[in-house]
């Protein structure tokens, strides 16, 4: 049974980190809990008032607008976050200042919540009163490791975003794929559709998809498999395990793309998870940052055992 709470009116001055942020998105991030719907209501019906003034969903905001937020009921959901996850997140930070946090994602742990998932990183780190205003810049599947970046105000968000989407972030992976590379690297240009089934996406090569490159450079070759690095010039979803699994080198461990026999005997030298790991990233944000995340001994066992024949 969901408990609810209606809050006071509130007047609040618009600081300068949120300043060009649009006020339907300012209100979704402030009040969690309240229905994008019942949001974009208010805006609408004028409860909303920036200056005393209506305004539009899209208005943006600027550095000492004062807006007003009327009475509105809020679920609340307790939510029990997980003090050991908070704990290995911490340990995790590869880089932080006062626009970024970096962290080196560990496998198995979602970066967002959902309906079937109890423990999350952004929402454990956002029961921190410092990383409230955490938004993700990326995203990384759930069984996938590595670098993962994380703003701290809008500004960082809306530039970073925008770099993403126009494919101005060099990304690199590190994966183990099955085969043998045809060559020291090879380009894979070709687009991939995703079908919109919520509770099941997936994504699939198609002529009518969006355009998605990935570059495979081979760094060791071994009998029936091979280390790799991926740098993907775009960043569809699901694109490298799509991607490998197009060329019939699927990612060892992937269960969804993947071949079910060749993920049975990866697993006698004990790959437990899809070996993809998210080695480095590098952009620009007022500086040039260049962020490598090492490989986990999960993986790194494995290539040992790969190397010694077992």
């Amino acid at each position: 049974m969901k408990n609810t709470e209606k809050t006071k009116v509130k007047k609040i001055h618009i600081p300068s980190e949120n300043d060009g942020q649009r006020v339907d998105n300012y209100l979704r991030k402030l009040l969690t809990g309240v229905p994008k719907s019942l949001i974009y209501k208010v805006i609408r019906d004028g409860q909303v008032r920036v200056n005393s003034k209506r305004v539009k969903p899209s208005y943006k905001l600027m550095a000492n607008d004062i807006i007003r937020i009327p009475p509105i009921s809020i679920d609340e959901k307790p939510e029990a976050v997980s003090h050991n996850l908070i704990k290995s997140i911490k340990k995790a930070i590869l880089f932080e200042n006062d626009d970024l946090l970096i962290i080196d994602k560990p496998a198995g742990i979602s970066v967002h919540s959902g309906s079937k998932i109890k423990n999350d990183i952004i929402s454990s780190l956002k029961s921190i009163q410092k990383y409230k205003n955490l938004s993700l810049v990326n995203r990384l599947d759930q069984n996938t490791s590595g670098c993962l970046i994380m703003s701290k105000n809008y500004h960082a968000a809306s530039s970073l975003g925008k770099q993403f989407q126009t494919n101005n972030v060099e990304k690199h992976y590190t994966a183990l794929i099955y085969g043998s590379l045809k060559g020291d690297k090879i380009i894979i240009d070709t687009p991939l559709i995703r079908n919109r089934d919520n509770y099941n996406p997936s994504v699939k090569v198609s002529p009518k998809g969006k355009s998605a490159l990935s570059s495979i450079s081979l760094k060791k070759q071994f009998k029936n498999c091979c280390l790799v690095d991926i740098k993907i010039d775009t960043g569809r979803m699901h694109q490298i395990r799509v991607h490998a699994a197009s060329i019939n080198q699927p990612v060892c461990g992937d269960t969804k793309y993947g071949d079910i026999e060749v993920n049975k005997k990866f697993r006698e030298y004990g790959l437990k998870r899809m070996f993809l790991h998210s080695k480095s990233v590098s952009f620009y944000y007022k500086k040039e940052y260049n962020v490598e995340a090492p490989l986990p001994s999960d993986l790194s066992m494995v290539i040992d055992k790969l190397k010694n024949g077992i």
